[in-house]
């Protein structure tokens, strides 16, 4: 079996964990305030946590929120390295659970952290108490449970328009991620009877419509998102994941390329512009972007194992076995990967190692052994 055979046939296996990035973007893309002098709700989560203290009784944060909590509460919330852990690895979160007993959970949507909420809302002993455009606050079963606001609650709650329109588009936004996309639509319609932000709500359906797999529709919402506003960044990632998904793999990289372009790329773009450069056939490109996208996971002390194994495969199937066994030697060592994805990938290592390659010269395997 050659070296592509191989890769393939693993593929979905090694990737698991990586296609996570690209739904990160979509997720929380709604998560700054836009416009002047909006509500204080919504510019900051200080007071939905400065209510959540109110008990004085231990919290879960994920890690967004802790630097606003002030000073004096600090000891009623994780210390940032334990919340990341929790966050992002639900036996770390149990354990934390079982010793601090939070009286609430709040949860930022960030795609790294789906399966926590996933376990929270899928357990009897944690209800949705609401839904905000911060995130997801869980409390202990027996208490009442989120639900949508009529129009009229809606309008009392938030009596600006444009306040209105924002938390509108911000919860909708939350909901969607965790595939509540009934409440999502419902929220969006209310949004629009405010006749304001109308691209920001075709990049929430465009998203919407991309969790369903239906490709076609986000395609096309996302085009018209831009229409609306050539500057909304969350429309063009929709886009570059359609076109993907369309197989227009050219037009993604155009694309992709554009959206790289933009100030401070983040990880999602990057990791869109690999996968876009894969999709048109330039393994150069495609192998560029992931090393980027590892200098800038690594500046900010974020997991880089996914990345480390798409990067390994990416290399071996353009021939630089030597580069893909150093890539997938640095997985192994990732704490966020689990054992049959190290499984999977000592197995590939194994492949590669016994696997002559015609593009690849002798000198760049690795200078010693690879410990597995």
């Amino acid at each position: 079996m050659t070296i592509p055979q191989f890769l393939s046939k693993h593929r979905l296996t090694l990737l698991t964990a990586v296609t996570v990035i690209a739904c990160a973007g979509v997720a929380c893309f709604l998560l700054l305030p836009s416009g002047n002098n909006p509500d204080e709700r919504l510019a900051t989560p200080t007071p939905l946590l400065l209510e959540m203290l109110k008990p004085g009784k231990p919290l879960f944060l994920s890690p967004e929120f802790l630097p606003f909590v002030p000073a004096g509460s600090r000891d009623l919330a994780p210390q940032p390295e334990l919340s990341a852990k929790a966050s992002r690895n639900i036996s770390e979160f149990l354990k934390l659970q079982r010793s601090r007993h939070f009286a609430a959970v709040l949860i930022a949507p960030d795609a790294a952290y789906h399966p926590l909420v996933e376990s929270l809302l899928a357990s009897p002993l944690w209800v949705l108490s609401d839904v905000t455009p911060w995130g997801y606050l869980f409390s202990p079963a027996g208490s009442t449970a989120w639900r949508l606001p009529t129009d009229g609650e809606c309008a009392e709650r938030w009596p600006v328009p444009s306040d209105r329109a924002e938390w509108l588009l911000r919860t909708a936004s939350c909901l969607a991620a965790i595939g509540r996309n009934r409440e999502a639509e419902e929220l969006l319609r209310q949004a629009e009877t405010t006749r304001l932000l109308p691209s920001r709500i075709s990049a929430t359906r465009a998203s919407i419509a991309a969790s369903r797999g239906d490709w076609e529709t986000a395609l096309q919402l996302s085009r018209k998102a831009l229409r609306q506003d050539r500057s909304n960044r969350a429309a063009r990632e929709i886009l570059v994941r359609s076109l993907i998904e369309c197989g227009r793999g050219d037009e993604a990289l155009d694309q992709a390329r554009e959206l790289t372009a933009l100030p401070s790329p983040d990880e999602t773009s990057l990791f869109l512009l690999a996968r876009a450069a894969h999709a048109a056939g330039s393994p150069e490109e495609e192998i560029s972007a992931l090393k980027r996208l590892l200098d800038l996971q690594r500046q900010r002390s974020a997991p880089t194992g996914a990345t480390q194994a798409y990067l390994g495969q990416a290399c071996a199937k353009s021939g630089r076995r030597g580069e893909a066994l150093r890539a997938f030697a640095e997985v192994l060592t990732a704490p966020e990967i689990t054992e049959e994805q190290r499984g999977a990938i000592r197995e590939v290592m194994d492949h590669l190692a016994v696997t002559p390659s015609t593009m690849t010269r002798r000198s760049d395997a690795p200078p010693s052994p690879v410990n597995r």
